[in-house]
């Protein structure tokens, strides 16, 4: 039974993953769950523990986590943030030295997953299709740009070369005669150019590192994975089915097998060299191909929705690390999960 360490566990969907994790019998004999955030309520873990920024020094932060994984004898680390990952991956030899079993892929595939812009640009140079894209820095970059994908006439996107949740993620849609922000606890939003353009000056927000790409329609899904040194495992495609293009959550998804969407992933995985859990956002063009929108190298935030299909994807993750053998899934049917609110009490 395995003695494991969550990070971010104030992370809004940290309950899905440590719940996903309870429901494998004799999996899991302890869970710390460590956040930098010392006030948050994590009772659902066995200990907790805070920790520095990864973000203001990995060092720092690194350090923390082999000190606790000695004091609480852990033997597997889950990352749930991109900076916490890239830290753990850049200081990965000290976990391996302390036999530690991390969901983390080197140090050079993080970094590459966590900046969009040479994401693209290495994927195209491996022959993965991402479609095109424009770089910008400032608002004449963004008109040409604009322009050269078919504004007004076509919707756009804006997209920041770094971040994660959406945030700074803008639709141009020259339809739109005022601001819409799509997501309340963040920046992010939809309107035509004017609208934004405005919109970014009285927020103070600027263009820098952004880029710009064509706005797509298709049936977009979320598909959880995991790999082991450049080969695909296991991959759970959920296609969302929600009004708000930028929130996943909101409508539920349909989950079901996509051969198309399965190669795809076994073609990115590949070209990473992904190790451990990692999370693409893909939409199929009208040209019937698949694009990639948006990765993470860690769990995704709605993992627990594989488990209404019968697939604990943690829990496979965790098996996968310390050489353990995966149940077998076939999904012979569509699977619909629609979001329902979790109540939960403290014992």
């Amino acid at each position: 039974m395995k003695r494991i360490l969550i990070t971010c566990i104030g992370g809004h969907f940290s309950y899905q993953v440590v719940s996903s994790i309870r429901k494998e019998k004799n999996l899991s004999k302890f869970i710390l769950g460590v956040d930098v955030n010392p006030n948050i309520n994590a009772f659902f873990v066995d200990k907790f523990e805070t920790v520095p920024r990864a973000d203001l020094s990995k060092e720092k932060y690194v350090n923390k986590i082999v000190y606790l994984c000695k004091k609480y004898k852990i033997d597997t680390i889950l990352p749930s943030s991109e900076n916490e990952t890239l830290a753990i991956s850049k200081y990965i030899n000290l976990f391996t030295k302390l036999k530690i079993k991390t969901s983390v892929s080197s140090f050079e595939t993080v970094n590459l997953m966590t900046d969009k812009l040479k994401m693209f640009e290495y994927l195209s140079n491996c022959d993965v299709d991402v479609g095109e894209w424009k770089k910008i820095d400032n608002f004449n970059d963004t008109i040409n740009a604009l322009n050269y994908f078919g504004y007004p006439s076509k919707k756009v996107v804006i997209k920041p070369r770094f971040g994660s949740g959406s945030r700074g993620i803008l639709i141009v849609n020259h339809k739109k005669s005022s601001f819409v922000s799509l997501l309340k606890d963040r920046f992010c939003g939809e309107g035509s150019w004017e609208v934004i353009k405005e919109e970014l000056k009285s927020s103070n927000k600027s263009l820098d590192n952004c880029f710009v790409m064509p706005y797509h329609s298709g049936k977009t899904f979320d598909v959880d994975c995991v790999a082991k040194d450049g080969n695909l495992v296991l991959s759970i495609p959920r296609m969302r089915v929600y009004e708000n293009p930028l929130s996943p959550t909101n409508q539920g998804c349909v989950i079901s097998s996509n051969k198309i969407i399965s190669n795809y992933c076994k073609r990115l995985v590949k070209a990473f060299k992904i190790h451990g859990a990692c999370d693409f956002d893909i939409v199929i063009r009208k040209d019937a191909h698949p694009q990639l929108l948006d990765s993470s190298c860690r769990l995704s935030g709605s993992v627990g929705a594989s488990l209404n299909a019968g697939i604990n994807v943690t829990a496979e993750l965790i098996k996968m690390l310390h050489g353990g053998k995966l149940k077998k899934f076939k999904l012979t049917k569509k699977f619909k999960v629609f979001p329902v609110p979790i109540f939960v009490k403290s014992l």
